[in-house]
């Protein structure tokens, strides 16, 4: 009955719609229903434990003007007019509402243009948000307006071809609702243009550029004489200033007549001074200007106060120009001023932020042409003057340096060509919200209409204003203090990291909101505000007809404060948003390629029940011999191990390792390879080297009848500073087109049925495994270690990740030293340990990289191992079900965690382990409130009789265990 409805209702809403060109979303809106209670007050069972019955919906308001996305657990509003906007993020159970301001629904910089999508303008205090204010609100007229929306089935992101075991009812693509919302750009006139242009050359010619990559003869340098060091070109590098803290160095060039526009980007680096911190003054026969950053201050401490910038207006220096505007130094800077008439306009902002106006200083009559510009520390009044007290010494950078001339006419006409492009450019922003679950996700597309060529530099496809959480007045520099918002966000474009928030970093930006000025914290610096974008933009050419889809952003708002609780909707929302990650099959690594050893380990696995051999580092198979001889190697390999009812694959190695200078990225700064790369060396995956990589790696795959891939070393988000490289432009573009370029490799994948083991955080394009996280040379440490090792690490690494998504490892064979202390071969002489290696991984879920040219080695090792394998599948479902983090490994007393699903008959698992010599009888309370359970339970020592116990008022249960010295039990609860 719920699919038919819905069925009916997306009928309706995706009929074309007979209305005036203006806002046919007037029309289309009268076809939704209004919300019923439980999508408004929320559903009363909890979600983790009982599958809702409320499908995801999109509902409209009495008044017409708004429309809500809700699954009875989270909802998310959009107010319709003037514009579009996000003005509620709710948390249904609670009534947590998250959003406290209004900000636009994206911002994208397209042709030196930076323009907010949808949005709206006007409300009096960011603090909070009264409902009748939003009928007061205002759109900005440069920004994209709302136009239209359509509501349709989630987006099939990706093809996932389903050959092996994985999770009952995991669906793909996730049930729910697609809502796209389309915008389109309004009359405006290309002067308007220049009030919202980013880029400093809109509407003016290039006078000069620098990028200080060798020190130009037009440039003359004065250094301070407080220090022998003193320098514009420390240790051969241009622009980096090394010199004390409260001393002169800058770089001084004469300019033409006609300059209208002075700028240079900079990074303070260690400078802690204040009227001597980093920045650009402009020179007259007369009289200066000066407009610097004040990281400091004379003293030379950190500036912790909210008047962050000093203008020197010819006459006086403004040590609190712009007002209170607490602002992160830690990143670049670019400052410029600006001459407008009779006015001259000190602005800045962060690297891919948006310019402000700190002073604008009226000169009374037109502003003569400047003379000369400065950069650098300068000094009070630009005078070029040390202090009496030089400090410590400290080193900056200027990066670069841009002269324009005055707004050309010739220019604007220019301008008024790329907005009539910018007219016909439609941008859909797309929201999903899966069923019984509280996840969404966002993300923009741009159809360049035109007929003409576009770029896009920046594409910022979630932004929020969201409430404070924990905030206080002034941390004193303590950022660890900080606390963020009760959201979870993360998105597709994550690498270099093996933890969420890690490989995350370089596009979920948690920042202040300097329009908020009613904060408690007098320096406004409370994380507020979410951004989402890539760190180093995109900077893509879009043809003709052509679109751009940006990076997808997935969001969970937490009902709870508790660990645990969060870590099980992370885990339900990896189930939902990446299904392919519960696939968990039973591999082993051989370290051997030759056809003997390799059919002896093929059979082996065949034997006790294991489902895949793949090819390890070390193995001597190359994965990269696309010859025909050894293509038809690998064909012969793949074709007996599916005799034997087993699938194989490879290892490959790719950016850890040095190529040539040619292939490797290079470093920005040195122009060459080497000595900025995540791994020291990596091949740029967009060079002619790696182009022919993939060719192979798409073939192998294609032709072979390979099935499992491990990629060592993926792709870390190096960015490659070369010009040749066939793959990508230039540096600015260099990052996301590796980035795509390995992402759609392991999307093909998916769709072929390969398994994907990748150390590194690439599960939401098509990876299934990543490590644990353990430290490789502990696999080297006595067995007894390795142990207590395997299960901390199990512990630690499983808070967030399903037991499917992290593997482990147990070095049947050595492995970076040890020898017979650390290994475990001769296997039959380690039957315990090799017993107890795999149960502690098996049975937490967990598949370990089983690496060794055998898996037995005696009948009774083969006893052993295949009764182990045989325990693991009975068991399997509730086995790759969630943890329950109950007691860490130490080596002192038991350890154990709890397996909970409350959809199963089998609906918890203890397994307990005793690490010491000693037997351990004891009492434990075991909670099972994630079991479902809420009465009574039935529980059994392994294959034993049925106990019946009652739950207290905390739903656990008082369990007796008994555990002999090292060794595991294990109890299973029934309903």
């Amino acid at each position: 009955m719920i699919d038919s409805v819905r069925i009916m209702l997306l009928a309706i809403l995706l009929l074309p719609i007979c209305t005036a060109v203006g806002q046919p979303w007037k029309e289309r809106i009268k076809t939704l229903p209004l919300a019923e209670k439980q999508y408004i007050d929320g559903i009363r069972d909890d979600w983790l434990i009982q599958i809702p019955e409320t499908p995801t919906a999109v509902f409209r308001n009495e008044a017409m003007n708004e429309i809500t996305l809700s699954n009875g657990i989270i909802s998310r509003t959009f107010r319709l007019f003037p514009n579009a906007a996000t003005t509620s993020l709710k948390v249904l159970q609670t009534q947590k509402e998250h959003i406290r301001a209004v900000k636009p629904e994206a911002v994208i910089s397209v042709d030196g243009m930076r323009l907010d999508i949808g949005g709206l303008v006007g409300q009096s205090n960011l603090a909070f948000l009264y409902p009748d204010w939003l009928d007061n609100l205002t759109s900005d007229p440069l920004a994209f307006e709302f136009y239209d929306f359509k509501v349709g089935i989630p987006d099939r992101r990706m093809e996932w071809k389903q050959v092996r075991h994985h999770a009952p009812m995991a669906d793909w693509p996730a049930p729910g609702i697609r809502l796209q919302m389309d915008y389109r750009l309004g009359d405006i006139h290309p002067e308007d243009v220049l009030t919202i242009s980013e880029e400093s050359s809109m509407g003016r010619k290039v006078i000069y550029l620098d990028d200080f990559s060798q020190l130009s003869r037009e440039w003359t340098v004065h250094s301070s004489s407080s220090h022998e060091r003193s320098s514009f070109v420390n240790e051969g590098k241009p622009g980096e200033i090394y010199t004390p803290n409260n001393t002169a160095v800058f770089a001084e060039y004469s300019l033409p007549s006609g300059t209208g526009l002075v700028e240079t980007s900079l990074d303070v680096g260690t400078d802690k001074s204040g009227l001597w911190g980093p920045g650009i003054a402009l020179l007259w026969q007369d009289r200066s200007v000066k407009f610097n950053l004040r990281p400091g201050n004379e003293a030379g401490t950190p500036n912790t106060g909210a008047w962050r910038f000093i203008v020197f207006d010819g006459q006086k220096e403004n040590t609190r120009a712009g007002g209170k505007d607490n602002v992160d130094f830690n990143g670049s800077w670019l400052l410029r001023i600006r001459i407008d008439g009779q006015f001259i306009h000190c602005e800045a902002k962060p690297k891919d932020g948006k310019w402000k106006t700190y002073q604008s200083i009226d000169n009374g009559q037109l502003v003569s042409d400047p003379q000369a510009v400065r950069v650098g520390k300068l000094g009070a009044a630009a005078a070029g003057v040390d202090h009496e007290y030089p400090g410590e010494m400290i080193r900056m950078k200027i990066n670069s340096f841009a002269a324009y001339s005055n707004v050309d006419e010739n220019e604007i006409l220019r301008i008024g060509s790329k907005l009539e492009a910018l007219k016909n450019i439609k941008i859909s922003v797309n929201y999903e919200l899966y069923d019984h679950v509280p996840v969404m996700s966002k993300w923009l597309t741009l159809k360049n209409g035109s007929s003409r060529d576009i770029k896009v530099d920046q594409i910022i496809s979630e932004y929020l204003g969201i409430a404070d959480h924990n905030p206080y007045g002034g941390y004193r520099g303590r950022d660890d203090l900080k606390v963020k918002p009760n959201i979870h966000f993360e998105t597709d474009y994550a690498f270099s990291g093996m933890k969420s928030q890690v490989a995350n970093g370089q596009a979920v930006h948690w920042g202040t909101d300097q329009a908020y000025v009613t904060q408690i914290s007098w320096v406004q610096d409370i994380l507020n505000t979410m951004r989402i974008y890539p760190l180093h933009g995109y900077h893509i050419g879009v043809q003709s007809g052509d679109s751009l889809e940006s990076i997808r952003t997935f969001i969970l708002p937490f009902d709870s404060f508790d660990k645990e609780r969060n870590g099980l909707a992370i885990r339900r929302m990896y189930r939902t948003i990446a299904p392919w990650i519960t696939e968990n099959p039973l591999m082993f690594h051989t370290t051997r390629s030759n056809w003997e050893e390799y059919t002896n380990a093929v059979d082996q696995a065949a034997q006790i029940g294991y489902e895949m051999v793949n090819f390890s580092f070390g193995s001597g198979f190359n994965a990269e011999d696309d010859s025909e001889e050894n293509y038809e190697e690998m064909k012969k390999y793949a074709a007996y191990a599916e005799s034997r009812g087993i699938k194989i694959g490879t290892y490959s190695l790719l950016a850890s390792r040095r190529i040539d200078d040619e292939t490797d990225v290079v470093n920005p700064k040195t122009e060459k390879p080497g000595g900025f790369s995540t791994f020291g060396n990596s091949p740029c995956l967009a060079s002619s080297w790696g182009k022919q990589y993939f060719a192979k790696m798409y073939k192998l795959f294609r032709e072979t009848g390979f099935m499992t891939f491990t990629h060592d070393g993926s792709y870390p988000g190096d960015v490659c500073a070369s010009s040749s490289h066939p793959g990508h432009d230039g540096l600015g573009d260099s990052q996301y087109q590796q980035w795509k370029i390995i992402s759609d490799f392991y999307k093909w994948c998916k769709g072929q049925g390969v398994y994907l083991r990748i150390p590194d955080f690439y599960f939401l394009n098509g990876g299934n495994q990543c490590g644990i996280g353990y430290r490789e040379n502990n696999w080297s440490l006595p067995r007894r270690h390795q142990l207590i090792h395997t299960r901390q690490n199990i512990f630690d690494g499983t808070w967030e990740s399903t037991p499917s998504m992290r593997w482990s490892f147990i070095p049947l064979a050595q492995y970076h030293g040890g020898g017979s202390a650390a290994t475990i071969e001769p296997l039959h002489q380690h039957l315990d340990h090799y017993e107890m290696m795999l149960v502690s991984n098996l049975g937490m879920g967990i598949q370990s990289a089983l690496r060794g040219p055998r898996l037995y080695d005696t009948e009774e090792t083969k006893g052993m191992v295949t009764e182990v394998v045989s325990w693991f599948k009975k068991y399997r479902t509730i086995l790759e079900s969630d943890i329950l983090h109950l007691r860490r490994a130490d080596g002192r007393d038991v350890d154990y965690m709890l397996h909970v699903n409350p959809q199963l008959r089998e609906k918890g698992l203890l397994l307990v382990f005793n690490p010491t010599d000693r037997l351990i009888r004891k009492k434990i309370s075991v909670p099972l409130y994630y079991t479902g359970l809420s009465t009574h339970a039935n529980v059994r020592e392994k294959e034993g009789p049925l106990t019946r116990l009652k739950l207290d008022r905390k739903f656990e249960v008082e369990l007796e265990i008994a555990v002999e010295p090292n060794w595991y039990n294990w109890y299973v609860f029934e309903n």
